[in-house]
C-alpha cells in the first residue's frame, strides 16, 4: 500500500506540500508552487493519504491546488476555512467536485475536539516550536523564510507520522480488519468515522425522526422500586412544553436539567445526580477500609451499552435488519472464545461506536430516541437495583454510585445477601456484572478515586491520579504531580520525596492552550509581555524576571440584561478594550521551554511539592464549593432496610406532630418579639410561620384555623391520609382592648389568638406575658432610681407597670397588628420575595426560568411597592403567607 502522511503551509504568494511515507527514515516529498507536480504526485505514487485535521482544511485545500487554482485561490481557500469558519466543501471553486484521492485523518474519533497537533507533539514530550514567518505577510517569501517554512512543516509530518504509529494497531488496523469481513474497500474504510464504517456494516440508512421525546418505560422496569422524584425526572421528556436546549442543554456551555438528591440508607448517605448523560454520586473526601467486620465491594455491569440496547430492544431503527446488530455482537464473541483477538477487537470498535452514534448528528444510525431509552432505562434499572440492595441490607452503605456500577461498604454477614439481590437483578435486566473486592478506597468525588486490593495492586480513576503510570498523545501535563499523590495515599511516600528524586524534566511539563476565541498568547518577562505560541510547554521555575502567561483580546462588545424585556442585549464597546487572564494553573514565575532545554536543576521543586499536597488535601478536605453544592442539595431519597429486629416506623398524624415539635425546637429559631416595659422577648408568628411551613411541607402536615364566635380552632391534617387529624382550641378574649377600628380589633383578635394556637401545636414553651407585666401589685411603691435622670432610665431597670391603663397599653402592643409593620416582618417579607425572584433568576441575575419570571416578577414589583409605601402588622403577616406559598408551589 503506498501511504504518505502530509501537511500543507500557506501564504498569500507561496504553497508548500511535504509528504512522506510514515516508515523511519523514508525520504520527503515537497512541493512548491507546482500544481501539476502536485497532481502527478497524488495520481501516481500514492493509494492513500493521511494527516491530522485534513478532513476539515488540507484535503480541500489541495484540491484548489490540483485543480489549477492559482496562488490568490488557494489563499482565498485557506482564508474562507479558517478565518471566516466555514464548511471547506462550500468553497465556490471546488463545491461539487469530487475529491480526486482518498485518504484518512488522524483527528478522527478523538473525543477532545480541542485537541490540535501541537498539543499532540507536546504530549508526545516533542519540541513544538512553530515557524517565525508570519502567515499574513503580503509579499513572497524569501529564500530564508521559504526554507524555515519547509523545516517546520517536516517537523509537523514527522510528529504526525509518530500519531499514526500510536494509532496504527487500534484503530486504523482494525477498521481494515472490519473492511475485508463485510466487503468494505480497506482504504474507504481507513477515511471513514467508526459511526460511519459501522453504519456501512450495520447497513443503516439516515432516516429522519422527530420522536426523541415519546420515551415509554421497558416492562423490566419495576416502578414501585423507583423513587417518585427520580421517576418524575426521567418523565420531563415526554413534557414537550419544555424546550429541547433547556431539557437536555447540548451545545457549548449549555447545561441541561438535572436532579440532585441526597441518598440515605439505613447505615449513611451518598449525594446522587441524575442527568440524561448518566447518574453519577459519590462520598465526597472519603478514605474507607476493610475491617474485620466490614468489606468494600464494587460491581460493574459488563459491557453495559451493548447489553442493554439488546437486552431492551433499544438499536437504531434505521438499520435494513433489526437483528443485524444482534448478529454483529455474537460474532465478536466468537470470535473471541476461539482466540481470534485482533478480530474480536476489530468488532470491538463497532460495537461500541453504536450507541454514541444513534444520538449524533450526521450518520446513518442516528435514532435519538432509542439512544436516550438506553440512557433512561440504565439509570432506572440501576435505581431499582439500589432500592433493592437498600431494603434487604441493613448495613449497606453507598460509596459510589454510577450509571454502569455501584460501589458500597456492607457487614461481612449480609455479603451473601447482596449477591443475591444482584444475582436477583441480573436475571431480569439479562446484565452480567463483574465484581472487584477493594480493601481500601481513597475517594475525592465520583470521577477521582484510588481503590486498593488485597494483592496490592490498585486502580485509579480521575484528572488528579490518573497519569501515574505517565501520559499518552491525549494528555500528558504534571505526571510528576499524579504519582506523587498516589505515592502518598497508597504507599504512604513524601510528596517531596518522589518529587526530589524525578530526573525526567518533561514529566513536570505543563501543556497549555489559548483557545480560538483569544488574539494570542503572552509571556510577561522582566514585565514586557512578549507574544508567543498558542500551544506552549511550561515549567515552574524561581528566577523572578519570568512572569506568568497570558491569554487577551479585544473586547468589542458585552451584554447586559435589558430591564424592560428581561433579555440580554449586546452592546457595542468603543473603542474596543484589551482584556487578558492568566491561563489556568500558570505558576507565577513561568518559563516556556518549547524546544526542551531546561534540566531538573533549573526549576522550582518547590512549586511542585506545595501543589502535590494542595491536590492531596482535596482527597482528605472536602473542597468548599463541593461542600456549598452538597448543601443546597434540599431533595432526600431515603430508603431503609427493615429487618426482623427493626420494626417499620409507623406514619400518621400524631407521629409527623412529634416530629414536627423536635424539628422546630432543633432549628434554634430565635425570638424577635420584644416587650420594652417588662423586657421580656416572645415568639411572633413572623417567627413561626416560615419554620412551620418548611416543617409541615417536608412531613406531610396541612393546618386549617377556622374562627367561631366564642373559639378559634386549629385542626391539623395528615396530608396523605386527610380522615387523620387533630384539633387544637382556644377560646376568643372578650373583647377590653382599647382599639376603636372594627377592622383593626378583628385582625388584632384572630392573630394574637393564631400565635398562641401555634404555640399549642408545636409544643413552644414561653415565659408568660401575663406574669411578665403584673409580678408586682399595682399599689406597690416603685423605689426611684439614685442620681439618675428619668428619661434616663435603661429599659432593662424600668419597674414594671402598675396601673390598669398601662396594663391594657401593654397587651394592646402584644396583640395589636393594626400598627406599622416591624423591622423584622419588612425584612422576613425581603428575603422571601429574593427566595420567590431565585426560582427564575440565578446568582448572577440571569433569568433561568421565563415562564416563572412572567408569572412572578409583576407580583414581587406590586409587594416591594406596597411594603415600601407603608402597611399594617397584619397585612404583613398575610403577606408572608402569601409569598410562601409562592416559593413551594
Amino acid at each position: 500500500m503506498n501511504l504518505f502522511i502530509y501537511d500543507i503551509e500557506v501564504f498569500a504568494y507561496d504553497w508548500i506540500v511535504v509528504a512522506r511515507r510514515p516508515e523511519a527514515g523514508s525520504n520527503y516529498i515537497v512541493i512548491h508552487n507546482d500544481n501539476y507536480r502536485l497532481r502527478e504526485f497524488i495520481n501516481t505514487q500514492i493509494d492513500i493519504i493521511g494527516g491530522f485535521n485534513n478532513k476539515h482544511y488540507d484535503d480541500y485545500v489541495v484540491m484548489t491546488m490540483i485543480n489549477g487554482g492559482s496562488n490568490v485561490e488557494v489563499k482565498r481557500c485557506n482564508d474562507y476555512i479558517i478565518v471566516d469558519r466555514q464548511q471547506p466543501w462550500t468553497f465556490p471553486f471546488i463545491q461539487f467536485k469530487k475529491k480526486p484521492f482518498k485518504s484518512f485523518d488522524l483527528r478522527d474519533d478523538i473525543a477532545d475536539k480541542g485537541l490540535s497537533l501541537k498539543a499532540v507533539e507536546g504530549n508526545l514530550k516533542c519540541p513544538i516550536v512553530e515557524s517565525s514567518v508570519p502567515f499574513d505577510l503580503d509579499r513572497p517569501l524569501t529564500p530564508e523564510e521559504l526554507e524555515e517554512v519547509i523545516r517546520y512543516c517536516k517537523t509537523d509530518v514527522d510528529r504526525t507520522c509518530d500519531l499514526y504509529w500510536k494509532r496504527k494497531e487500534d484503530y486504523l488496523d482494525a477498521k481494515v480488519l472490519v473492511a475485508e469481513m463485510y466487503g468494505i474497500d480497506p482504504l474507504d474504510a481507513m477515511g471513514y468515522t467508526n459511526a460511519k464504517l459501522s453504519s456501512i456494516v450495520l447497513e443503516a440508512e439516515f432516516t429522519p425522526r422527530d420522536d426523541e421525546r415519546d420515551y415509554v418505560p421497558h416492562p423490566c422496569l419495576d416502578r414501585s422500586k423507583i423513587p417518585d422524584v427520580v421517576w418524575n425526572f426521567f418523565m420531563q421528556i415526554r413534557d414537550k412544553s419544555i424546550p429541547d436546549v433547556k431539557l437536555f442543554g447540548e451545545g457549548k456551555g449549555k447545561k441541561g436539567l438535572s436532579l440532585s438528591l441526597i441518598l440515605k440508607t439505613s447505615r449513611g448517605e451518598c449525594p446522587v445526580t441524575y442527568a440524561w448523560g448518566g447518574v453519577h454520586g459519590a462520598k465526597p473526601c472519603v478514605i474507607i477500609e476493610c475491617t474485620e467486620d466490614r468489606v468494600i465491594i464494587n460491581f460493574d455491569v459488563s459491557s453495559l451499552y451493548p447489553n442493554s440496547m439488546l437486552n431492551f430492544g433499544y438499536v437504531s431503527r434505521s438499520m435494513k435488519n433489526p437483528e443485524a446488530y444482534r448478529k454483529l455482537v455474537q460474532k465478536r464473541l466468537a470470535y473471541k472464545k476461539a482466540g481470534d483477538e485482533k478480530r474480536a477487537n476489530a468488532l470491538k470498535l463497532v460495537v461500541n461506536t453504536v450507541y454514541g452514534a444513534m444520538l449524533a448528528e450526521g450518520n446513518g444510525l442516528m435514532d435519538r430516541l432509542c439512544g436516550r431509552s438506553v440512557c433512561i432505562t440504565n439509570q432506572l434499572a440501576m435505581t431499582m437495583l439500589i432500592t433493592d440492595l437498600s431494603l434487604a441490607c441493613e448495613s449497606i452503605d453507598f460509596v459510589n454510585i454510577n450509571t454502569d456500577g455501584i460501589m458500597f461498604t456492607i457487614d461481612r454477614r449480609e455479603v451473601d445477601l447482596s449477591e443475591r439481590i444482584v444475582d436477583d437483578w441480573c436475571k431480569i435486566t439479562g446484565f452480567e456484572m463483574e465484581r472487584d473486592d477493594f480493601v481500601k478506597v481513597i475517594q475525592k468525588d465520583v470521577n477521582n478515586y484510588i481503590g486498593i486490593k488485597d494483592d496490592g495492586h490498585f486502580k485509579t480513576k480521575g484528572g488528579f491520579v490518573s497519569l501515574y503510570k505517565g501520559g499518552s498523545f491525549k494528555t500528558n501535563s504534571l505526571p510528576i504531580i499524579h504519582k506523587a499523590i498516589v505515592d502518598y495515599l497508597v504507599k504512604n511516600i513524601d510528596p517531596e520525596i518522589t518529587i526530589r528524586n524525578c530526573t525526567d524534566v518533561t514529566d513536570f511539563q505543563q501543556i497549555i492552550k489559548t483557545g480560538g476565541s483569544y488574539e494570542g498568547s503572552f509571556h510577561y518577562v522582566n514585565g514586557i509581555r512578549i507574544p508567543t505560541q498558542k500551544v506552549n510547554r511550561i515549567y515552574a521555575v524561581r528566577d523572578p524576571k519570568y512572569g506568568a502567561v497570558v491569554k487577551g483580546k479585544w473586547i468589542t462588545e458585552k451584554r447586559k440584561k435589558n430591564s424592560q424585556t428581561g433579555k440580554m442585549d449586546v452592546i457595542p464597546v468603543d473603542p474596543p478594550v484589551w482584556s487578558e487572564s492568566v491561563v489556568p494553573e500558570c505558576p507565577d514565575h513561568t518559563f516556556i521551554d518549547n524546544e526542551n532545554t531546561l534540566s531538573v536543576a533549573d526549576l522550582d521543586l518547590e512549586y511542585y511539592i506545595d501543589m502535590a499536597r494542595k491536590r492531596i488535601d482535596k482527597y482528605i478536605t472536602i473542597d468548599r464549593d463541593v461542600a456549598r453544592k452538597i448543601a443546597k442539595i434540599k431533595e432526600e431519597v431515603i430508603i431503609m432496610a427493615v429487618t426482623e429486629n427493626k420494626t417499620p416506623k409507623v406514619s400518621n398524624v400524631f407521629t409527623k406532630l412529634l416530629e414536627a415539635r423536635v424539628k422546630f425546637r432543633e432549628a434554634g429559631i430565635k425570638k424577635t418579639g420584644k416587650n420594652t416595659y417588662a423586657a421580656f422577648k416572645y415568639f411572633t408568628l413572623d417567627d413561626i410561620i416560615p419554620m412551620k411551613q418548611a416543617i409541615f411541607l417536608d412531613l406531610g402536615l396541612c393546618d386549617v384555623i377556622s374562627f367561631g364566635s366564642e373559639v378559634a380552632t386549629l385542626t391539623l391534617y395528615n396530608a396523605e391520609n386527610p380522615e387523620e387529624s387533630i384539633e387544637f382550641m382556644s377560646n376568643l378574649a372578650p373583647d377590653e382592648s382599647l382599639i376603636k377600628n372594627p377592622i383593626q380589633k378583628v385582625g388584632a383578635i384572630e392573630t394574637y389568638v393564631r400565635r398562641y394556637l401555634y404555640l399549642l401545636a408545636l409544643d413552644i414553651i414561653e415565659s408568660d406575658a401575663v406574669e411578665a407585666i403584673t409580678g408586682k401589685d399595682d399599689d406597690e411603691e416603685k423605689p426611684k432610681a439614685k442620681n439618675t435622670p428619668k428619661d434616663e432610665t435603661p429599659p432593662q431597670k424600668r419597674s414594671a407597670p402598675a396601673t390598669q391603663e398601662e396594663r391594657e397599653e401593654i397587651k394592646s402592643d402584644l396583640t395589636d397588628t393594626s400598627g406599622e409593620a416591624t423591622k423584622p416582618q419588612r425584612t422576613a417579607i425581603s428575603n422571601a420575595l429574593k427566595k420567590l425572584r431565585g426560582r427564575y433568576m440565578n446568582a448572577d441575575m440571569v433569568v433561568t426560568d421565563e415562564a416563572l419570571e412572567a408569572k412572578y416578577s409583576g407580583y414581587i414589583k406590586d409587594i416591594a411597592k406596597k411594603v415600601k409605601a407603608g402597611i399594617t402588622k397584619a397585612e404583613a403577616d398575610a403577606i408572608l403567607i402569601e409569598i410562601g406559598k409562592k416559593v413551594v408551589e
